[in-house]
């Protein structure tokens, strides 16, 4: 729109009523288009739902073949187990360093 928010085209000032009006036409304008934004995405969504179950590809099958698998024990695999056992060794080896340190400066005090 070329009018500006203050001014008509011939440079006078609008009156309050007229700016009102000049409101109420842009959030009229703004809702049409969003109402018609709403129906092309729902459409578009509609649309894609349906093609896509057939282009999804099939869920794969894992590498466990135990039927009695706990599903909260799915994330424990060896290199989940390998950095388990790094991480406590690491854990236990600064907590050695710590009373080591505390020792050394209670004794040399």
């Amino acid at each position: 729109m070329a009018i500006d928010d203050n001014k008509k085209d011939d440079g006078k000032p609008l009156t309050r009523e007229q700016y009102r009006k000049l409101k109420l036409q842009q959030e009229e304008d703004f809702e049409a288009r969003d109402k018609r934004r709403v129906q092309v995405e729902r459409e578009y969504a509609r649309k894609h739902q349906q093609e896509g179950p057939e282009a999804e590809p099939e869920p794969q099958a894992t590498t466990r073949t135990h039927e009695n698998i706990n599903p909260a024990d799915d994330f424990k695999t060896p290199r989940w187990h390998r950095i388990n056992r790094k991480l406590n060794w690491t854990i236990t080896i600064l907590i050695l360093l710590m009373v080591i340190v505390f020792l050394v400066l209670f004794f040399v005090n």
